[in-house]
């Protein structure tokens, strides 16, 4: 039944499995017969549905002290999840798996032990979480794995900073999706909070790099992280942790922005005018744009069109690129 992953028949079997397993016979003769390696033997094939039924079935059983202490547990369960967070179709799966059974001590150990939380970061950094594993959000997922304060503790040192800036310096939809998500999670809890102080700076001007790019979809997926950081559109309600931390960075650090402006290259100028216009909404940002000689420069020399501006073979001020208009009206 797990070997070929019949839901109809399987997910019945795995429910009878954990229920046998309340019994001290049952659990004894699942550890010397073998029939927990096999299981492992399961987890291990390439075969996504075989694989992904056996650790269904293996959860089933694991809330069981004896099994879970048996040392194919550690020497095999664990190694082969841990394993499988680094393979894009089974890292969700595995991260899911894992979730489940963190909050048991002796698991939470070998997952450390064995770098799970470097391989989470790198899952987080190619966004894996953005999907959905067994009709749970990755987001959900991925926020059980972060309450736990040891294992959290771990992950926030693995690297995180540089791979979030990987991340937004991309200028990617999916990938800034799922930086937000990432930074939502864990600005719940103060170690999350520390790494969110600290790492806003170098995330901004990896924003602002992108800002930097030849390609359009780059530069305008740059401008709309910064929408979003900035909390444009919570505007009416509260701020988040998070969009108060980048409010003040962003404004502190907008001169970064307004040096593109400046550029002799056009795409360069173009990135940021779209930066400008996805904040513009803000009173506080057009206030601190609007005398900043940058900005002047960049007002009277592109957006006058007394200097030849070219993107991709035409005038940005132009046609669908037309939003030069509204900058220029800051």
């Amino acid at each position: 039944m797990l070997e070929h992953r019949l839901t109809d028949i399987e997910d019945p079997a795995i429910q009878i499995l954990g229920q046998l397993a309340n019994y001290v016979d049952v659990q004894g003769d699942l550890i010397e017969n073998g029939h927990i390696k096999d299981m492992v033997s399961l987890m291990k094939s390439r075969n996504h549905e075989t694989s992904s039924g056996a650790i269904l079935a293996m959860l089933s059983i694991l809330p069981h002290s004896r099994i879970r202490y048996h040392k194919a547990i550690e020497e095999d369960v664990v190694v082969t999840l841990v394993n499988h967070l680094r393979h894009q179709k089974k890292s969700l799966f595995a991260a899911y798996a894992l979730s489940r059974i963190l909050d048991y001590d002796n698991i939470r150990t070998a997952m450390i032990r064995l770098s799970a939380p470097d391989y989470i970061i790198s899952a987080v950094k190619q966004g894996f979480f953005n999907a959905t594993v067994e009709n749970e959000p990755g987001k959900e997922v991925l926020g059980r794995l972060m309450s736990n304060d040891e294992l959290r503790a771990a992950v926030l040192k693995a690297h995180t900073t540089a791979a979030l800036c990987t991340m937004f310096k991309r200028g990617d939809t999916a990938l800034n999706h799922a930086a937000f998500d990432f930074l939502d999670i864990v600005s719940d809890y103060p170690d999350g909070k520390e790494l969110i102080k600290e790492a806003k700076i170098p995330i901004f001007r990896a924003i602002v790099a992108a800002l930097d790019h030849q390609k359009w979809a780059s530069q305008s997926n740059a401008a709309m992280a910064l929408h979003a950081l900035f909390g444009i559109p919570d505007s009416s309600s509260e701020r988040t942790f998070v969009t108060q931390e980048f409010r003040s960075v962003i404004l502190e650090e907008i001169s970064q922005i307004l040096k593109l402006l400046v550029h002799d290259r056009s795409y360069r100028v173009v990135g940021g005018a779209a930066a400008l216009l996805a904040l513009s909404d803000d009173e506080t940002v057009r206030t601190c744009v609007r005398e900043h000689r940058d900005f002047k420069f960049a007002r009277s020399e592109h957006f006058s069109k007394n200097r030849k501006l070219q993107y991709h073979g035409s005038d940005p001020r132009e046609g669908n690129s037309c939003f030069f208009s509204d900058v220029a009206g800051i």
